[in-house]
């Protein structure tokens, strides 16, 4: 082998160990990005980069059905590549494999989830949402679900370093499509081993109703780590089981939640409900709004806990029943603390 050739196998190898797109297909229109979808389906090349640009999807939506499949921007800029459903595409990407990579993107005005993460025929495990900014949703951004038999679920995804937004004209779009406020950030139900790190999660509240969690894992959902996340301005922050549908394990550590005055339906910054044995410490939450409670556990599925450690303004609390092990936390901080 000669030195030319010694030089370029180092250097695709060198490429392939840092992630890079040496050996992507890239796509500058909408029909090339729903073909080369189609194709990694079928077999082809499962690496996908996206030219800069804005792409109004009128009704195309992704379906992922190939393992290992990876759909990014061209650059670390996600706010180069827009991907627009208009309010016309339902869902812009269906997840229904393992081991897929969503990154570097801007997604927006889906009528439902911008990202849907499912079951096919199997267990989905490994999705990767990283550095995305997903804006007005018309329902959750992020929807992680099992499939309806129960007997498949999505688990061990990570959503890290995204915007996750609902804007004022986005608000009105969420009550027009539901006729409530039936959106919020993080939605999952029956997902075990999620990591929820770093991102800024804000603008889901309603005026007229409540809206859902910046981040919720419930309905049987287990060992969730929601970490060192900014959540402002949501009607409520960080939510385990609700309800009758709880929560196992799971940490909730260093997040930032933050909400304004607040509007007539302000609700709990940390939320456990018939989550057993979660860990709640080193939190911050500010609340301006009339709601009493910064965090609440609740119902008697909640025990085993530990609540410690945590910085808020608003009582920690006891409801119908919840217990956990809470101590060393601050409830009275002040304003200009922050």
């Amino acid at each position: 082998m000669n030195q030319r050739s010694i030089f370029h196998m180092l250097l695709c190898l060198l490429c392939m160990a840092l992630a890079s797109n040496c050996f992507a297909i890239e796509v500058s229109t909408v029909t090339a990005l729903k073909s080369a979808v189609q194709a990694a389906n079928s077999g082809g090349d499962k690496n996908i980069v996206i030219s800069p640009g804005n792409y109004f999807l009128n009704g195309v939506y992704l379906r992922i059905s190939a393992a290992g499949t990876k759909i990014s921007g061209k650059t670390s800029n996600r706010a180069a590549v827009v991907l627009d459903g208009g309010y016309i595409t339902t869902e812009i990407f269906q997840i229904v494999a393992s081991n897929v990579t969503i990154k570097n993107l801007t997604l927006k005005r889906a009528v439902y989830h911008p990202i849907h993460v499912m079951p096919g025929g199997s267990d989905v495990v490994g999705t990767l949402i990283e550095n995305v900014h997903i804006l007005d949703p018309g329902q959750q951004a992020i929807k992680i679900n099992q499939n309806s038999g129960k007997t498949h679920s999505v688990n061990y995804g990570i959503i890290r370093k995204s915007h996750i937004e609902l804007s004022g004209a986005g608000r009105i779009k969420v009550w027009d499509i539901n006729g409530s406020c039936y959106t919020g950030g993080v939605d999952a139900h029956h997902a075990t081993g999620w990591v929820i790190a770093d991102n800024l999660i804000e603008g889901f509240w309603c005026q007229g109703g409540l809206s859902e969690h910046g981040v919720h894992f419930w309905s049987d959902s287990e060992d969730t780590l929601v970490e060192r996340n900014t959540i402002v301005n949501c009607d409520r922050g960080i939510g385990f089981g609700l309800g009758s549908s709880g929560h196992r394990g799971g940490i909730i550590r260093n997040n930032m939640i933050y909400h304004d005055t607040g509007h007539n339906y302000s609700d709990v910054g940390i939320g456990l409900e018939n989550a057993s044995s979660a860990k709640v410490y080193n939190n911050t939450i500010f609340h301006e709004h009339a709601y009493a409670n910064g965090i609440e556990y609740r119902f008697a599925g909640t025990n085993g806990g530990l609540i410690k450690n945590n910085l808020t303004n608003k009582a920690i609390v006891s409801r119908n029943g919840g217990t956990a092990d809470v101590s060393h936390n601050l409830t009275a901080a002040k304003s200009f603390w922050f």
